[in-house]
Parts: C-alpha cells; structure tokens; sequence
C-alpha cells in the first residue's frame, strides 16, 4: 500500500514545492471596472473562457446527445430564452419548447421542503440532519424531499446549500440551512443530499457557489438599490476575498462532492469573490467547476445575483434566473441584451449553445422526458412568497412524517444531563416559554413567522409545515398517559407567574431558542425573546429544570449551563414539524440521544474568528478570508482556545469506550462518483483518481454504559510536517448503530487519496506531504481522541 504513492511522486513533490507559503487573492486577468457604474464595478472579462460541456461520463453522455441534437434545431431566440428565466407558474421557469418536445421547468425553494406550497412536509433542517452523522438519514431525507417537489411538479429543486454558508462566520444568518462547518463532513452530506434528490428524478442544485459567507451586505440587483436607507446608494455585494489554497482545501470541497453525486444544477451567489461578481467569475464558475471539477449541468443565478450580460455570460453562468420572470423584479439581463451581444459578434452563437445544451442535459439524464411530471401547483406573481391555496396538492407520505421524526430524534444533542433526563413520569411538571409552543398568524405562508416554536429557520430555507406538532402538545399527551398534572407558562415576560409555579413542581422544562434567517445576521449569540432570563428564572425556583434549545448554530449559554439547579440541557437544533413528536421520545428516554454538534459552542463571541461579518456602510464592502482555513473547531485548536461544547460533542444515556486502532491497507477504486471530476494530483498515472481509498482505518467501539444505544465515532488526520495546515482536520464519520449494553463493534474509515492530501498552490494541484507521515485520531468528539496512530503514506 506505502508503495502505491510512488516514490516517484515524493520526489517530484520535493523537487517542485517545499514550501506552503499562500499567495494572495487569485490573479484577475483582465479586469475591466468602471467605478463611476455600480453595475460596471466587480465585472471582470477573463480567462479561462467557458468551456463547452461534453457529457463526460457514461451516465450523462446520452443525455448530452439528446440535448445537443435538440438544441441544433433551436432558433437563435430559443436558445437565448432558454438561456434566460421565463414567466411561468413557478418562481422559477425555463422557456417551453412545444414543437421539439421541451416543457418548461419548474424551478422552486428550497433546502428544507418545497417552498412556497402547501401540503408538503417541513424538514428538518441541513443543521439538524448533519448532527445526526448519519450517511443513510441525509439519503433518505433528501429522497423524501425529492419525491414530495416531483409530485408538485418541481423539476428543479434549490437544494442542497453545499457550502455557501460553509460555516466561517458564526454571526450567519443562513449556516442552519447547511450541514456542518467543516469541508469534509459538508461535502458528506452534500453527496447524499444530491443523490437522494435525484433519486426521485428531480435536478438537485448545489448552492451557493463560493464564498458566500454571510448574508447581508449582499444587495441584489440595481431596482433594489435604494431598499435600505442605511446602505449607500449602489453598494455592491460584499467582496469575499480568499486565497487558492484556502478556496481548495475549504469552500470547493463540499461542491466537488456534489459534483461527484451529479449534480444537475449549481447555483451562483450573491457576493463577489476576488473581485468579481460570483455570478460572473470566470476564474470560479470556468475555472474551478467547469474545468478542474469537470461540472457538466448548468450554473444558474440566485435572485438578484445578476447585474449585467456580457460578463456574466462569459464568465460561465448559463441561466438567468428568474430573468424575465417575476415581472423582472430582480432587473432584466440576458435575454434582448444577450441576443443584440451575439448579433453584433461580441459573444460567439457557440456559448449561447452550450447554455441551452447544459440547461437541458439534467432533464434528460433524470428522466423527466421519459416519466413526465404533473403539473405545477405554484401559481406565484410578483409576490412569490405567497403559495396558491386554489392549487393545493397534499403529497405528504405517512412514511415521510416518521422518517422526520426519526431525524429529529437523532440530531438532537444532549449538552448536559445531571440525571434530569430521563424523565420518569413525574407528579406534577411546568412547561415554561414561548417556545414550546405554536400558533400561525393569518397570511403566514412564506417565511417563517410569526410562529413561537422555532423549528426551521426563515428565509428561502424555510417550508410551510403541513401538520406541525409542537413541544406542548407532544408533552401534554404523554403526560395524560402517565397521570401527570402539566402547566404551562408561554409568556416570556410572566416571570412572576413562571417562579411561582416553578417552586411548585416536580420538573420544570423550559424552552428557548436563538431566531435566526435569511437576508441578515444575527447581531450576538444571546438566545432570543428573553430566552436567558426565563431559564434563570425557573432554575433559581425548581432544582429539577430541564433547559431545550432550538438552535440554528453556535448560542451563549454562559450564564446557566453550570447552573445547579438545571439536570439537563438538550439541543434538538431546527427539527421541523415533527418537533414535539421526536422530543418527547427523547425526554422520556424511548430513544437514547446520539446527535453530536456539527459546530463548536464557545464560551463568548470573541473566542470565535473576528471580523467574518462586514458591516461596513461602503460601496464596496470587502471580507478579507484571513482565517484561511482555521474557521470553528480548527480556530479553537489552532489558537488553544478551551470551548464550551466542541465540535462532534454530544451525551448519550449510556457510555462508550474507545478501546483500539488500526490500519488495513488494501486499497480501493472509487466506486461512488457518478460524475468524475478533473482534479488532479502530483504522480497522477491512468486510471488513478482523487478519490479512490488508499487504505482503512478502524476503531473498536464498547457500550461501556448500561442503555442500548448508538455512538459517533469521528476520525481527524494530522499533517505534522505541513505548514498553514490547523491542528486536525476531519477526515471520517462513522455512526456504529444498535449497541447493547456490552456490545463491541467496529467503526470504519475509508481513507481517500484527498483526504491526506494538500493543496499546491505551485503545481496547482494535490500532492501528499513532503514527509510522510501523518497521525490519525479517532474519538467521541474533536477534542476527546483517545486513540491515536501515526502512519507513514510512503
């Protein structure tokens, strides 16, 4: 196996780059900027230009030739609107065809559910599917969700959110509608969120490609200018600037494992990157996905992510979404402008081709063609928030609503458990907060609130529940079977009434949550609507209180979490409408916890990177990626920094024993890249790729404790000898179910050619190290690693 690295790659390795010093930004090449135009500003037209799609592998070459053949009898004007979003019934929609035989399609939200629409379940959200470090929930959750957009007609889904937000900063907005803020665990689960959406024959799209770190500061077109009184008039999007080897080792990762699972569509975002405009970025969209990823579908726009044509169509966007659409509320490029472009010679009629070919290609390779959906229940206007209550379609599934419940049940986190938990049918409990329970105000139906109990986040994340049970209703019920007299306080400012009660009873729960959604940032990490006050509140009154948290990320819990009055803290994140269902299973211990974190919890904000959020009031605001690669748990090892919960951690009602290591070094092909990437890597011979397994690392797992259970075994890889690299990178999950109290079983870790390789931004390619060896660290969370093993790669 050692030898299968070839010395001779070690020693072109060492002759070529020795070092791993970090460039600056990416070079732009020929930029053209005119300040005076905020729409001129942030364009670039540069190299490499817009590679042709080419069907690439198997699974995709006939798609292609269908396509192709189809569009060479398309009219220049076809293939431009084809190019362009069109009016439609959907927030999105592509150009219809009739007398070729091409429908239009419907492109709708989002990465929880199929938004706006009703009859349709609420998923939970990406934040709360990651914690369960489950391979096979992330499938089957995606699946469900595909299925439920076929059936009201959605050909494209805007889901998953692969790695914009990856997770840099914790202030985000928008880091619950991802997975985890770590490249290898996010690109995991992306892979099997693409491959379950497209396993029910719907084109899953990969957003938001690259660099899309924060939410606000991120103006979306020049009719929207003038929205915010306290931005100036024509700011820009906030210019997020990264270097190579950081853009490589980080924010591609994830997108190439979508690639990988196929991914039909990828979706561009709001900021510039370098420079340029996302959305027009030759050196990310041609460079970076289309060449080294080899991405063979289209790259669409988000909403308001398009501030001309010419740029933005040489420098590889394919569709203009919603274009023409929406009344052209987000500005209306492409279309008239790109057919004038390439009439007068300025773009050549092949790009306007291979636009069309990669817009339709997907629909091909899925079997939209060949199965076709039902129509589309979306009935949207101007105001595409608004679902169309006359086309109601209920396509929720029995089976759907238990799998949720189930991904509730395991992505929740236990932080702490002093034996408040599990609850034995106590006399008599007090439900405290707004949290726990629901109520939707009339006209409610696209973003979220005004709903009390937080179980998904807002924005273009968020999906309408079809039958939400909320914490309150789930507990009263199982309190009517055990004989428990319950009370309740929803009133968040009631402390009065909440500390009588709270001396009066037996256990005492108390919900609180952190609101958080698209569009802004959170401006602290105080838990909302006087979360902090009423747990104090309860915990100085009842010595039995049980603190749950519905949380979109990272929140201060400084001031209770010690507390000693509070037996337990359990975090169920966003779990969506089967919230109440999934918690009380946990509370009352029919299902022992195994969610881990999929981000670190500090102590204070400033334990956490600075400056990752711009809030600068400028035409240009800019985000310098300083960090380079130490974002969450790497910055707390990189800086020793001591967190309060960290990455991977989670209890368990049971123990569990870390008792060996090894290596079994028999080596692998890939075997689960539907689409293989271009990326390549020094020594590369024939037939080798990136992602083939060099070798298998395990562990031995022990249920130590006394309740069956499951536990997460996690695998971070060292590179002693590599400069610029943090203390540990995760390389592995591995979720060992269905452990008996006593039982032994063993975690396994295939170990890719990628996962211990770095970027060299001298050959502009992976290689292993220069020395060869690194350490593997296997344990319960990112900071508790009993076993360790070095190991030499050559």
């Amino acid at each position: 196996m050692r030898n299968s690295l070839a010395v001779a790659t070690a020693v072109a390795i060492l002759c070529a780059s020795t070092t791993n010093a970090l460039p600056g930004p990416i070079a732009l090449t020929s930029r053209q900027t005119q300040p005076a135009s905020p729409l001129a500003d942030g364009l670039s037209y540069t190299v490499p230009p817009p590679p042709a799609t080419g069907g690439s592998s198997a699974v995709w070459q006939a798609a292609f030739e269908t396509a192709r053949g189809l569009v060479e009898q398309m009219t220049l004007e076809e293939k431009v609107k084809m190019a362009t979003g069109q009016p439609g019934p959907c927030i999105g929609n592509t150009l219809a065809v009739p007398r070729l035989g091409i429908p239009a399609l419907c492109m709708s939200d989002g990465p929880a559910g199929v938004r706006p629409a009703l009859g349709v379940t609420q998923f939970p959200a990406g934040v709360t599917t990651a914690a369960t470090w489950d391979r096979e929930l992330m499938y089957n959750r995606s699946l469900a969700m595909g299925q439920e957009f076929r059936d009201q007609g959605v050909h494209i889904a805007f889901g998953p959110v692969t790695g914009g937000p990856l997770g840099r900063a914790v202030l985000n907005g928008r880091t619950f509608e991802g997975f985890a803020a770590d490249p290898y665990a996010a690109g995991e689960a992306s892979y099997y969120a693409v491959k379950g959406i497209q396993d029910a024959g719907v084109i899953a799209t990969a957003k938001h490609f690259i660099g899309y770190e924060q939410a606000s500061r991120r103006r979306r077109s020049v009719s929207h200018m003038q929205r915010r009184a306290r931005a100036p008039a024509g700011q820009l999007p906030y210019d997020s600037i990264i270097d190579d080897k950081t853009t490589h080792e980080m924010y591609l990762w994830p997108f190439a494992d979508a690639v990988r699972a196929g991914v039909g569509a990828v979706m561009c975002s709001y900021n510039l990157v370098n420079g340029t405009h996302s959305c027009a970025n030759s050196e990310t969209i041609n460079g970076l996905l289309k060449t080294e990823l080899d991405y063979q579908g289209m790259v669409l726009s988000d909403y308001g992510s398009v501030w001309g044509t010419q740029a933005f169509a040489q420098g590889g966007l394919d569709i203009s979404t919603p274009g023409d659409g929406l009344g052209g509320l987000f500005g209306k490029f492409f279309g008239n402008e790109l057919l004038a472009l390439v009439g007068n010679g300025t773009i050549d009629e092949s790009r306007i081709q291979d636009q069309a070919i990669r817009v339709l290609t997907p629909y091909f390779a899925l079997g939209q063609k060949d199965d076709p959906l039902p129509p589309p229940t979306q009935k949207v206007s101007t105001n595409y928030l608004i679902p169309s209550v006359n086309e109601y379609r209920n396509v929720q599934k029995g089976s759907t609503v238990d799998l949720i419940r189930r991904i509730g049940e395991e992505g929740a986190v236990l932080l702490k458990n002093t034996g408040g938990l599990p609850l034995q049918k106590p006399r008599r409990m007090l439900i405290v907060g707004e949290d726990a329970g629901y109520h939707r105000a009339a006209g409610d139906f696209g973003n979220g609130g005004p709903i009390n109990t937080f179980a998904l986040g807002f924005g273009s994340g968020y999906a309408i529940p079809n039958n939400l049970i909320d914490p309150l209703a789930a507990i009263s019920m199982r309190a009517l079977e055990d004989q428990t007299t319950i009370e309740s306080v929803l009133n968040n400012t009631n402390i009065a009434l909440i500390s009588s009660l709270a001396s009066q009873t037996d256990v005492a729960v108390v919900f609180s949550e952190a609101l958080t959604g698209q569009g802004t940032e959170r401006r602290d990490l105080n838990l909302a609507r006087n979360g902090t006050e009423i747990i104090l509140a309860t915990a100085a009154q009842c010595s039995n209180t049980v603190v749950v948290l519905h949380l979109p990320g990272a929140a201060n819990l400084e001031a209770f979490v010690d507390h000693p009055n509070i037996t337990a803290i359990l975090a169920p994140m966003l779990p969506g409408e089967q919230t109440g269902t999934s918690l009380v299973r946990l509370l009352y211990g029919d299902v022992n916890p195994s969610g881990k974190l999929p981000f670190t919890i500090g102590k204070s904000l400033s334990d956490y990177p600075p400056n990752t959020v711009v809030r600068d009031n400028v035409v240009r605001p800019t985000t310098e990626f300083t960090e380079k690669s130490l974002i969450d748990y790497r910055w707390f090892d990189a800086k020793n920094i001591e967190p309060r919960f960290e990455y991977g951690f989670g209890l368990s009602y049971s123990t569990f024993a870390y008792n060996k290591i090894w290596i079994n070094e028999t080596a692998a092909k890939d075997t689960l890249s539907l689409q293989a990437t271009a990326e390549r890597f020094s020594g590369q011979k024939a037939g080798e790729s990136l992602y083939d397994v060099l070798f298998t690392v395990y562990a031995e797992i022990e249920n130590s404790g006394k309740v069956f259970g499951c536990e997460v075994a996690q695998l971070y890889v060292e590179f002693p000898s590599v400069e610029g690299q943090p203390p540990r990178n995760m390389r592995g999950f591995d979720k060992v179910k269905h452990l008996e109290a006593g039982d032994k079983r063993t975690a396994t870790f295939p170990i890719r050619r990628k996962d211990v390789s770095v970027w060299d931004t001298v050959l502009q390619m992976w290689r292993s190290p220069a020395e060869p060896q690194v350490v593997f660290h296997v344990g319960s969370s990112s900071r508790k690693l009993p076993l360790r093993l070095p190991y030499n790669l050559y």
